[in-house]
This record gives C-alpha cells, structure tokens and sequence, in this order.
C-alpha cells in the first residue's frame, strides 16, 4: 500500500508539473481572430435546455456583447454566461473568449440558428448558421463517462385543485418534483405566465417536505416546490405555459479514465438538466345570471358582514366612526368600497382601509376592515342601515348576499346652534382702548358724488345676491351628489384615478412589482368602472370591451385600454427591468385615461 502512495504522489506531481507551464500568463502571439457558433448537444428533446456557444479566437474579451440569438420560434431564453480560456498548442498560446447562451426547447422539428456578428480585436468577425434539430423525446446522454438524467429519473408534474371554475374562484395549483437522483439544488429558470389570471403565492413551510411516492408503479423522492392560488378574471379556456426549473443532480459515473482508475476516482458527477411541466389547461365558466343581487361584488367564495361604531351617542357636528369589517374566502383584495346609504345630512368621507390575508392549508382567506368618518349635522335617534355585499358561493352553485345589522344612534345638540339655520352668535369687539390714528394723506372726493354714484355701494349690494346663488349651487352639487351616485361616480372618476397613479408613481423607486402595477392595474379598472356605474371586482376584460362599444368608443382606444390592463396584470409576476420600464408604464396609464375619457365624455 505505501508504494502504491508513492506512485500515485510521482503520477500527481509529474500531471501538476507538465500543466504548470500551460498556466503561465505569457501573451498569444500570431494568433488570428475568427468567430464560430458550437452547440452543446445536437439533437435535444423538447423542454430540454440546450447551449449555443458564440466562441471568438485570438481575443480575451469583446468590444460589445453581441445581442441574444432570436430563437423565439422554438426556444425558450434562460440565460447568459462568459468564460475565457487559455492553453498552449503545438508551443503557441490559444486564447478563446466564449460567450454562452443557454434556452429550452419548445417545438419539435429541424431549426437554423442564424449567423452572430461581432467586433472584436479590431474586426469584425461572423460565423456560420447551424442547424439545430428538437426531436419529441430527449435523446440518449452523450457525455463521454456520464450515464446521464433521462426523464424517468427527473420531472414535474402539476396538480390543479380543480379543472373547471367561475370567474373569480380560487384555484390552487401545486408544481411537485418527482426525482431518483440525488438533486443539489435547483432555481426557476421560466415561471409559467399567469396572463388571464390574478395570482396570490401561497408560501411553502422552510424547506420542501420531502416524502416518498409512487408514480407509475415506481417509487419517487417527492417535494411540492411551488403552491400558488389563481383567479381567472374572465369566462374561457385559459391555458397556463409550463413551469421550468434547472436541476443540478448527480449522476452516476461510468469508470475507464486512467487517472479515474489510479486515483480511485469518484463514481458520480454534477450535471445541470431542465425539468418542465405540462401545459394546463382550466375551464372558467360563466357565472349563472339569474339570481345575481344588484349588491354583487364579483367575489366568489364566501362572506361575512359586520358593522359597529366607536359610540352609540354623538353630539351633532361630531365625528363618529363607523367600523365594516368584511371576513370570508376568495379574492378579498378585489372587493370594492362598500356603499353607505345614509341620510343626506350625515356627511361622509372617504374610508382607511386595512386587510389581513391568510394563504395557509391551500386556501385564500381573511378579512378586509374599512373605517368611514360620519359627522351627523341634525340631532335625533338616527338609524345606519345594513351594509350588504353579494357573493357567489361555488359550493352551492348560487348567488347570495351578506349584511350586517342595523345601528341606532343617538345624535344630541341644539339643532339653533347648527350650520345652516340663519342665526348667528354676536362677534366680540376688541382693541376698544386705543385708536388707531391714521398717519397718510388723507383722500379726496368731490362734494356733489352721491352715495349710488360709488361702485362699491353696488359691489356690496349684490354681494349677497352673488353668495346666495354660490350656496344654492353648492347645495343642488351636493344634493345630486348624495342622491345620483352614477352622476356622483363619473364626476370623481378622473380624481380618483389621478391620486391612484401619483401613489403608483411614489411606489415606483421604493416598491415591488406586485404594489406598484397592482396600483396602477386599480387606477385603470377603478376609472373605467366609476365611468360606466359598474362594480370594479366584477368589470372583466370581455365585458368592459362590450360596455365600450355600446358607449361608441373608438376600438383603438379600446384596444389600448385592454392593452394596459393585460400588462400591469403579466408584469406583477414578471418583474420589468428597472425604473425607465416603470415609468413608461405610467406615462402609457395616463395615455390610456385621457383617450378613454375624452371618448366617454368628461
């Protein structure tokens, strides 16, 4: 055992010896610059990942990186990576800078990757196209040594709760990786797009729970890597891409190498693979219209109702906060402003808003609180009505409608002492102990000018003319305000929007994805549904271009308007790339809402 040590050790010190000299940093001399594309693999199965490798000779580095080879038509884009090799040759340096373009296939048949040109050393150099054929299945590994990972060793499954839903309906779809090989880690290379859908992540314990499971009669290590919940925003077959991770695992070795045999070398290796999950496919069917409450909120699932104030007897003039408090199931963060009906003398300002969402147990649920400020303005026993909200239960496939009971209150005061009934209390004179002395010239006017001859005796006159017709309107504003919520909605509409997009845009520097285009997705739809007197939850994309077109608006601004919304609802979940994207964002929004607002008529 000593000699064979021994030898081992001479071997190893005549290997370092002969390639510490190919390491030395001496220049390439002579060396002419040329370019060529290398695929890493030739054929390669569909969802597989595959490398097309830009190598340039004679060069340490690029003047610009080349753009990525457009391979849209067959091939997903997974990233980019860059190495620089150097070695002797026949006693002259080989310098290579290669620049590494990993994708996914996606279509099966034979495909040419196009030529890529670059500037480098001076020149500018192209290469060839190559032909890259995807076949149905993953060929046999080609490695030389390696076994390889085939797709009886590793892959993904996607289990949906359920495979036909309502608009709004939880969905809950689980991605599970099956595997026999030992995986070292793993990242998502190609989240599916949730385009159609409005996606809530249900956060994963620390950690997959692995467990054991047979599939196909054949027993799998098994872990869920991703639980999300999703929410189609209209009826129609939607149709989720697959889930793409890259998996590094290890793989058995085949023995042969001499250095493998001397050494003992190890029986496995690292290899990098591509794992996808099949398309989805999910019904989402109408929502039956018999039975629909006027007080339908667009949410399916369940609620409950509940109102209370922070004391049952006020003085009149004072605020009262009257707390709504909205629990259930479903997409709670959809659901809109309830709608007071109050008397005309309590007046009423706009609520805070707080949520508390659980996503736990493969479910969306919690509760949303909304808190209005009331000031009534007349005292006597006053009455809140119920606040109601419709809902559609899936469960019992039929609509239904939640409330809360009714609250007295006591409003007390002199109603003499209230705003609005003429009298006036005295005003107090102060300074009576000095006079003031004027110290200017004083000014002069003929003797023979009469009072009535002076303009401000006229101005005073109709002073009280003109503030009594500037109250009259202000009431009738307020009172069409109070009694005609579709005037009361379209007239705040622009507003609204406007406050909803100068939040988006304090958002753009210091927030995520989800906040930012979810505020700006709110300004969109909240303008469109003021617009029309609809209820915002329930507006999708397929009915807001119907209601449009019966309002004869033009189908490009139409058309734009979809456009906007389709992008803030994808972007939430693939982020854009920096603060110029979020901006154009923005300043596309305001676009989008001048066009429709001119078109609907301001």
């Amino acid at each position: 055992m000593p000699r064979v040590r021994r030898a081992r050790a001479a071997v190893a010190a005549l290997f370092l010896a002969g390639a510490i000299p190919a390491l030395s940093p001496a220049p390439a001399a002579g060396q002419r610059v040329s370019a060529r594309t290398v695929l890493d693999r030739n054929p390669v199965g569909v969802n597989e990942r595959f490398a097309v490798s830009l190598e340039v000779a004679g060069v340490q580095g690029l003047e610009a990186q080349p753009p990525i080879p457009p391979l849209d038509a067959f091939a997903r884009y997974a990233g980019t990576s860059t190495s620089t090799s150097m070695q002797v040759v026949n006693g002259a340096w080989d310098v290579r800078y290669t620049v590494q373009y990993n994708f996914i296939a996606t279509e099966v048949g034979e495909f040419e990757i196009p030529a890529m040109e670059v500037r480098a050393g001076g020149e500018t150099v192209r290469t060839e196209p190559v032909t890259l054929t995807v076949t149905a299945s993953p060929p046999a590994a080609t490695r030389a040594g390696d076994a390889g990972a085939t797709p009886e060793d590793i892959f993904l499954t996607v289990e949906p709760s359920k495979r036909q839903v309502y608009p709004n309906e939880p969905l809950v779809v689980e991605y599970r990786i099956f595997t026999r090989l030992n995986v070292e880690s793993y990242s998502v290379t190609s989240p599916p797009n949730t385009e159609g859908f409005w996606a809530e992540e249900i956060p994963l314990p620390d950690g997959p729970r692995v467990e054991q499971r047979v599939h196909d009669g054949v027993v799998y290590t098994s872990a869920v890597i991703r639980r999300v919940a999703l929410f189609p925003t209209g009826p129609g077959t939607r149709t989720l891409d697959p889930f793409t991770i890259e998996a590094r695992v290890r793989v058995a070795r085949r023995r042969g190498s001499l250095l493998d045999d001397f050494f003992g070398g190890g029986v496995t290796s690292t290899q990098s693979v591509a794992v996808s999950s099949d398309p989805l496919e999910i019904e989402v069917v109408e929502l039956p219209a018999d039975g629909r409450p006027a007080s339908f909120t667009g949410l399916v699932g369940t609620l409950d109702v509940s109102a209370s104030v922070d004391r049952s007897q006020v003085d009149a003039n004072e605020a009262v906060t009257l707390t709504v408090r909205v629990a259930g199931e479903g997409n709670l963060r959809s659901l809109p402003t309830p709608e007071l009906d109050l008397d005309a003398d309590f007046e009423v300002f706009e609520p805070e808003v707080s949520e508390s969402l659980s996503r736990g147990d493969g479910r969306v649920r919690g509760s949303k609180t909304y808190s209005y400020v009331l000031i009534p303005r007349a005292p006597g026993t006053r009455t809140l009505p119920s606040v109601e909200l419709g809902y559609f239960d899936p469960a019992a496939r039929r609509y239904a409608t939640a409330a809360s009971e009714p609250i007295t209150l006591e409003v007390t005061g002199d109603v003499a002492s209230l705003p609005g009934t003429g009298r006036r209390s005295g005003v107090e004179t102060l300074r009576q102990d000095i006079r003031f002395i004027r110290l200017g010239n004083p000014g002069l006017r003929p003797a023979h000018r009469g009072l009535f001859d002076a303009p401000a005796f006229w101005i005073v006159a109709f002073l009280p003319l003109v503030a009594a017709a500037g109250a009259l309107g202000l009431r009738t504003h307020q009172d069409r305000l109070r009694g005609d919520v579709a005037w009361a909605r379209d007239r705040r509409a622009a507003k609204v929007a406007h406050q909803r997009l100068s939040a988006a845009r304090s958002m753009a520097s210091r927030s995520d994805d989800r906040d930012f285009h979810g505020e700006v997705s709110r300004a969109l739809r909240g303008f469109l549904a003021d617009k029309l007197n609809v209820s915002e939850a329930g507006l999708m994309a397929e009915d807001a271009a119907r209601r449009l077109g019966e309002r004869g608006v033009p189908a490009s601004v139409t058309s734009a308007y979809l456009a906007c919304m389709e992008s803030c609802d994808r972007q939430r979940f693939a982020p854009l790339s920096g603060a110029g994207a979020r901006e154009d964002l923005l300043t596309r929004a305001e676009e989008v809402l001048t066009g429709l607002g001119k078109a609907l008529g301001r």
